[in-house]
């Protein structure tokens, strides 16, 4: 916390510049009932898109559940209201049974009284985030003891060592995101006409969607295994430790290399037999980090990243939590700022994550005090009608049905993006250059398609296009004009040097929605650098969340990258509404980097403890909450896990078995839960999918396509759109 106000490093914006519209009408009434952090996330989303989010807060102070300690944070830019008394509990109950959406998060919430209970029963939109699902049976475990369930714990970490937990709540803010994606997915729904519905995500649904670079081993009968800091066929790429922290270097191609011999002061290597391909250097991978280490740990942080900068070699310094408020790229995009405590000092807050051209997000101004809103919404109902109502009579089989969709994408963030939009009944259409996307090649591959990019490209069909070509260009601005939605993640400008800037898209077709996913933003000092997911998890604070024995680790799922796609996807939504209201598409400027900082957030106002520890047994390791209390470790080295847990519990702990990642994909909650989804090829191939963590009850989204050879789908495609025929697709045979 702080006493003085904003200053040069938690910029505000400038009076002199005019307010931009948001993404969401005011007129969207949220209610945060629910008591987890991702509830409180998804309404934070909400309160920054545009919505009027109420948030119910408990009479006593500090009981409310997970979210509780992170107030001041997850609290700013919404209204509050206690539950201090009958009156307070009518007012609750009247203003769900006006809310456009209430969230819930019912294995951890307190039992309503009955006013809110039946309100509840009424509601037309109920939003539930749970940790294992809402089974009556489900648990209400933490962040931590799902990370261990999932198989997320199990892949961070060295291979040699123990599974780390992230101290930063990384599920509870990815379900928090699909939550939000959830509700703006029913409300399209039901303004077609859908019933009134409930929306569910649990995170142990979310991680395993989340397991896409590990799950591919276990599915060509591999067993995948956690790698530290390292790439499985890339080297040099690793954390390693300069005079006054750390750097991460990831480096893939022997370009690459023979730089960075020269760098170090050993050009000799360069022509060294051992390390003259990736494999080899991934072969002799512990040899490469002492050499690189030799070399970093005779230099500061700073020097080594000019250095290495200056030879073009993607790396980044592994910043603290506290680092933030002076990284430049997010001090440009105004993602560091303060908000104003009700006792008049100062917490910090990040800014707006949605950048659009025609609408911003509402960065937070203020932290509420305690049910000081009660004139406020006494006033919102006395004005308010209720919720929106259907605006057709007959409802859609899924939200999305008739939206076009094009997507410009590789490996993970656009493409997680326009799968799960596909999921939900949108036409997508995968443009690919001659070659294909590069994931169609990376192992583990059957008949030549690759595991990850079947995976990670389910419900699309394919086109292949070179930007190049005159008649391809021509073809592409054809698609573009009679698409709803485009989104890439390319380098910023990558699309204009071939003439489709966002001007010149928004020229071709006005009602446009374009989601350009990078590294740093598309205005940002570094947005020319080279952003990998591990770059980004270093300079955003991630890594710091993420230590054994002080030396900083990635989350071993790309999380960045899937973070990107899930904030892609809820910003497309958010977008699409505004389009539905006012006809007017836009371009949206998404940071990787200001996504990744945004998570770091419970750690802004003061460090966080780690809540999780980790425990070695007889056949693996065990995830402990801590609760404030000692733990004993010795007493169940020599158990089994289940035995271990069971002791554990007994003692009043809370505890899991930290599970490898074929140990999930073949549980059976796994199975129960329907998370693996059985899929055909347009060749009649049958591939393992992964369904979507969100689920509607009424309009419900459906995997169920694999995606096929290269150019398979172009005439089809073509004929749908209305589209003349490329040069590229004849050449394809298609």
């Amino acid at each position: 916390m702080s006493a003085n106000p904003p200053d040069a490093n938690n910029r505000q914006p400038r009076g002199a510049e005019p307010e931009m519209k948001t993404p969401l009408s005011h007129d969207l009434l949220i209610v945060e009932l629910g008591e987890r952090i991702a509830v409180a996330v998804c309404g934070a989303l909400f309160a920054e898109l545009g919505a009027t989010v109420v948030m119910i807060e408990p009479a006593a102070p500090g009981d409310g559940g997970t979210k509780a300690p992170h107030r001041a944070s997850l609290a700013a830019g919404k209204h509050s209201l206690t539950l201090d008394g009958p009156e307070a509990v009518a007012e609750v109950a009247a203003v769900i049974s006006k809310a456009d959406a209430v969230l819930v998060s019912r294995d951890l919430d307190r039992d309503w009284p009955e006013p809110i209970a039946a309100a509840l029963g009424r509601a037309r939109l109920v939003c539930d985030v749970t940790a294992l699902g809402a089974a009556a049976e489900a648990e209400p475990l933490p962040d931590g003891l799902v990370q261990a369930l999932s198989g997320v714990m199990d892949v961070t970490g060295d291979p040699d060592g123990p599974p780390i937990p992230s101290s930063t709540p990384i599920l509870e803010f990815t379900s928090g995101f699909y939550a939000a994606s959830s509700v703006l997915l029913a409300l399209r729904a039901g303004a077609r006409g859908a019933p009134p519905q409930h929306t569910a995500v649990a995170m142990y649904d979310c991680a395993f969607s989340m397991l896409t670079t590990f799950l591919p081993r276990h599915f060509a009968g591999g067993t995948p295994n956690r790698i530290g800091n390292h790439h499985p066929s890339m080297s040099p790429w690793n954390a390693y430790r300069a005079r006054d922290g750390w750097v991460m270097v990831c480096s893939g191609s022997n370009d690459q290399w023979v730089r960075i011999c020269r760098i170090i002061g050993r050009p000799d290597l360069a022509d060294d037999p051992r390390f003259t391909t990736p494999s080899g250097r991934v072969t002799h991978n512990p040899e490469v980090d002492r050499l690189m280490e030799e070399w970093t740990a005779r230099l500061s942080v700073a020097e080594c990243m000019d250095q290495l900068d200056a030879g073009a070699i993607p790396a980044g310094p592994v910043a603290r939590i506290a680092d933030l408020f002076e990284e430049r790229n997010l001090r440009h995009r105004d993602m560091t700022r303060t908000a104003a405590l009700p006792d008049g000092t100062h917490a910090r807050v990040p800014g707006a994550l949605f950048r659009g051209s025609r609408t911003r997000g509402r960065a937070p101004a203020a932290v509420p005090a305690p049910g000081r809103d009660s004139d406020f919404v006494r006033d919102l109902l006395a004005r308010r009608a209720g919720p929106r109502r259907a605006a057709a009579a007959s409802a859609p089989e899924r939200p999305l049905d008739g939206l076009r969709v094009l997507e410009i994408g590789q490996y993970t963030t656009a493409p997680l993006c326009a799968r799960q939009l596909g999921a939900f009944g949108a036409d997508v259409v995968k443009i690919e250059p001659p070659g294909g996307e590069p994931a169609r090649l990376l192992p583990p591959l059957r008949e030549g398609q690759g595991y990850f990019f079947t995976m990670s490209n389910s419900d699309k069909r394919g086109v292949t296009v070179d930007l190049r070509d005159k008649a391809d260009a021509a073809m592409f601005a054809d698609l573009v004009g009679r698409a709803d939605v485009l989104v890439e993640n390319m380098k910023p400008g990558a699309l204009g040097r071939f003439g489709f800037s966002p001007d010149a898209l928004n020229r071709i077709n006005p009602r446009l929605v374009y989601c350009a996913v990078s590294g740093f933003g598309a205005d940002a000092p570094d947005r020319a650098r080279g952003a990998m997911d591990t770059t980004i998890q270093s300079a955003a604070g991630i890594m710091d969340a993420i230590r054994h024995e002080d030396v900083p680790y990635k989350a071993g799922i790309s999380l960045i990258d899937l973070v990107g796609g899930q904030l892609s996807l809820l910003f497309i939504l958010a977008a699409l509404d505004h389009r539905e209201r006012t006809g007017e598409g836009q371009f949206i400027d998404l940071s990787m980097l200001d996504a990744a900082a945004w998570m770091t957030r419970l750690d802004w106002n003061g460090a966080s403890a780690p809540a999780t520890a980790v425990l070695a047994c007889a056949d693996g390791f065990i995830a402990v909450d801590r609760a404030g209390r000692p733990l004993p470790a010795d007493s169940v080295r020599d158990l089994a896990r289940a035995q271990a847990v069971s002791k554990l519990e007994a003692m009043g702990f809370r505890a899991a078995p930290v599970l490898s990642v074929s140990e999930v994909a073949e549980s059976e909650r796994t199975r129960t839960r329907g998370l693996v989804a059985a899929g055909t090829s347009p060749l009649g191939d049958a591939w393992s999918l992964l369904a979507s963590p969100i689920r509607l009850s009424a309009t419900p989204g459906r995997v169920a396509r694999a995606m096929g050879p290269l150019g398979c789908d172009a005439a089809d495609v073509l004929a749908d759109w209305g589209v003349g025929s490329p040069s590229s697709a004849a050449a394809t045979g298609s």
